[in-house]
């Protein structure tokens, strides 16, 4: 027998170290070896192999081209490499040979003739998880492409919240074929779904528990969790920095292939990526916010000022409205003894007040106006009109109305100046300069 002729462990060194299984024939064709992967991936009728055909030893069909390289290899010396992907029977060799749908290996083989013409080497190298890993290194490639990418998305204010996670969702999916993901996105209470249409019923749940502030914390994450177990899916929490902006991502496995990416590792970096972009998309849109308004009456401010003013004349000479008579109209509105209040009431109460006040103004806007806070006490309005009209009357009435402020009446008083472009100047401080002298002479 073979095992006389050559020894085993030194035909074995010969090889190094690999991960694979080994099967050698003798002359007529019967196993004299088989290693322990063999024996751990091949469903067996009998673990007595010795002196028996592959046929009589594996369960299963064998594929007709390894019979016959092995005669090729027996009668002419001819070695032969075969795959898996070309030839899906080699061997009947399975992941998990006790589970109820066995699911087959990808492997490649190598048949050739031993020294001598003393047998035949069968060398098995198992290739599922080489391609797996190269796989997961491809997604893993394009996740950190999309990352890349949204990231630079994140920063136009053009597009709104809601088209870029559908965007951005779509985009994962596409690269993460073999994982579905449904999403539904929270802001304080009201939110959306991608896709649109998906009707999960545990997303449904979970939305009902955030809306109805039910749990908050680590308490929330548990239910999510147990809402999890209960439909049977992969379901997470996803937190965000502002604790009323929550997201809820459910995962399901598209197929069952041995060749899919390691899901529980892949859905995690998913929700990570998820998480984190959202939270650059919102953090980015509330930086471009600071930077254009004012943080406690939330009117534009002052350093946004020059960039609207000069966005309107763009506009105007686009649209032809300078030749055509049609100009701008500046209002410079500062409060009458404003000081006083904060004098009596504090500078808490004052801020109160100033709130109150910028209400009023946002309520006389037009869709084409802006209100500026331009000082403590002192606002800018800006319309597309050539004369004022009744405009400074009915801001002067708005603004003086008596309103409550904690358990205080308070009716206070304005002062408005007012310049026009072109007519009174060409440029924001002669502007600015002429409607503060004039709003000064009234008082």
């Amino acid at each position: 027998m073979m095992k006389d002729l050559i020894p085993i462990d030194v035909l074995l060194s010969s090889f190094g170290s690999i991960e694979g299984g080994i099967i050698i024939l003798n002359p007529e064709g019967k196993v004299v070896y088989l290693n322990d992967w063999v024996l751990d991936h091949g469903v067996m009728q009998t673990e007595d192999y010795l002196n028996k055909t592959l046929d009589a030893v594996f369960w299963g069909s064998i594929s007709g081209q390894l019979l016959e390289s092995i005669d090729n290899a027996m009668n002419s010396s001819l070695s032969r490499i075969l795959s898996h992907k070309i030839h899906k029977n080699i061997l009947p060799l399975y992941r998990n040979k006790e589970a109820s749908v066995r699911l087959p290996l990808h492997i490649s083989t190598l048949i050739s003739p031993l020294k001598d013409k003393v047998g035949i080497l069968i060398r098995i190298v198992d290739y599922t998880s080489l391609v797996k890993r190269e796989k997961q290194i491809r997604v893993n490639e394009s996740l950190l492409n999309i990352e890349r990418n949204y990231f630079k998305k994140a920063s136009d204010l053009s597009v709104s919240l809601e088209s870029f996670i559908a965007s951005l969702i779509d985009d994962i999916s596409w690269n993460v074929s073999s994982i579905s993901i449904k999403f539904s996105f929270l802001k304080e209470g009201e939110g959306f779904r991608y896709p649109k249409d998906n009707n999960s019923a545990v997303l449904k749940r979970c939305e009902k528990l955030i809306q109805h502030k039910e749990f908050e914390g680590d308490s929330l994450v548990e239910m999510v969790e147990s809402l999890g177990n209960e439909y049977k899916t992969n379901l997470f929490l996803v937190d965000f920095s502002d604790r009323n902006i929550k997201g809820v991502a459910e995962f399901a496995k598209n197929s069952e292939h041995i060749l899919d990416v390691s899901f529980s590792k892949t859905i995690t970096k998913i929700r990570d990526l998820i998480s984190s972009l959202i939270e650059w998309k919102m953090s980015f849109k509330k930086l471009s916010y600071m930077a254009s308004h004012d943080e406690l009456t939330g009117l534009f401010s002052r350093s946004f000022l020059m960039k609207k003013f000069d966005g309107y004349k763009r506009e105007m000479d686009v649209e032809g409205l300078k030749a055509s008579g049609v100009g701008l109209s500046l209002f410079f509105v500062d409060l009458n003894k404003f000081k006083e209040i904060n004098d009596q009431f504090g500078h808490q109460f004052g801020d109160k007040v100033l709130i109150k006040i910028s209400q009023r103004i946002k309520s006389c806007l037009s869709e084409d106006d802006s209100a500026f806070r331009i000082g403590g006490d002192e606002f800018l309005v800006i319309r597309k009109e050539a004369t004022p009209g009744d405009y400074i009357e009915t801001l002067k009435s708005k603004i003086s109305s008596p309103f409550l402020c904690d358990s205080d009446v308070i009716s206070i008083s304005a002062s408005i100046g007012h310049a026009c472009y072109p007519n009174d100047g060409h440029n924001l401080d002669e502007l600015i300069h002429l409607a503060d002298k004039e709003m000064y002479s009234e008082k």
